[in-house]
Formats: structure tokens, C-alpha cells, sequence
């Protein structure tokens, strides 16, 4: 493929996934600017060093696994933040409780999803977010993740749930101020 033509490729995958990757970085570090570097430097890095993945249809799972790698690999050279690991014994933890959500949100519905995967626990909103923002395919999600395709699974029926309460509770919240 001529360079114009790559570059083109290139650019059209940065514009896709750039949003999505850091909201998937943000869900480990919570500094949009350290966010945007990190996403930033794996598409640099993709650019200098593997021009063969722009055309490949294994672009996104790289995108989003090396993203994960590099905010881990972060975190864990700034000693900030406990860095999660999915483990059965952790899938034990009871965080299904409500969610509740703030009472003076207005009804947009793209900020109010927000919101709620904000406050979903940590394991699960990153299940989530490769799944849904990612659109990684539970058998991806699981091999990135290095965990079986049925804790994706109950994650993601978590994850939906918690939603549906919180989105729930804010439209009773809403209902009650009008």
C-alpha cells in the first residue's frame, strides 16, 4: 500500500478510537492529560513501528490491549493507585449494590451513561468498556483480560444491571423535580 494511502488508513483509526481508548485509559488513570499521552503514544508507537497493524483487523485489540498495558505499566511507575487484577476471588465481592446518582443531572442521556460506568467497580467497568467501547468481542475481552469468556460475560450482565438501576434512579430523581 502507498504511504498516502497507509496514512489515510492511519488517520480514519485515530479518529475512530481516540475518544473510546481514552475513555479506557481513563478508567485506570484519572488524568484526562495522562490519558491522552498514553493513547497518543500507542498510536505514535504504531506508526513508527507497525505500519502492518493500520490495515489489519486486529488493529482495535491491539489498540485497546496495548492502551491497558501502558496505563497499567504507568500506574504501577507512579505507585498512585492499587492496579486491579480479575481474579475468581475478586468476582466474589458483592459490589452489586445501588448506584446512586447524583440528583441534579439534567437529562442527557451520553453524560448520564457517563456517570453511571464512572461508578461501576473497577474490574467491571473495564469489562465494560472493552466490550461496549471497544466493541471487543467477549472471547477478545477475555484473552486481553487473561480471563475466561463466562467472567466476561457475568461482568457485562453486572455492569448492565448496575446501569439500569442507576439510569432507573436518575429518571425517578428527574420525575420527582418536574
Amino acid at each position: 500500500m502507498r504511504e498516502d494511502g497507509l496514512y489515510k488508513q492511519f488517520r480514519l483509526g485515530f479518529e475512530k478510537f481516540y475518544n473510546p481508548l481514552c475513555m479506557y485509559a481513563n478508567s485506570f488513570v484519572k488524568e484526562r492529560s495522562i490519558c491522552e499521552d498514553i493513547v497518543q503514544e500507542v498510536f505514535v508507537r504504531i506508526w513508527e513501528t507497525r505500519k502492518d497493524l493500520v490495515q489489519s483487523d486486529s488493529l482495535r485489540f491491539y489498540l485497546f490491549t496495548a492502551v491497558r498495558n501502558n496505563c497499567l505499566t504507568h500506574l504501577s511507575r507512579e505507585q498512585r493507585m492499587t492496579v486491579y487484577s480479575l481474579s475468581e476471588i475478586d468476582l466474589e465481592d458483592d459490589d452489586t449494590a445501588d448506584i446512586t446518582p447524583p440528583v441534579d443531572e439534567t437529562l442527557n442521556y451520553q453524560a448520564l451513561l457517563g456517570l453511571g460506568i464512572e461508578q461501576l467497580p473497577p474490574k467491571c467497568k473495564e469489562v465494560f468498556l472493552l466490550s461496549r467501547m471497544g466493541e471487543l468481542s467477549n472471547q477478545q475481552v477475555a484473552d486481553s483480560l487473561g480471563i475466561s469468556v463466562k467472567t466476561v460475560n457475568n461482568q457485562l450482565w453486572k455492569a448492565l444491571k448496575m446501569l439500569r438501576t442507576f439510569v432507573r434512579n436518575t429518571s425517578m430523581g428527574l420525575l420527582f423535580f418536574l
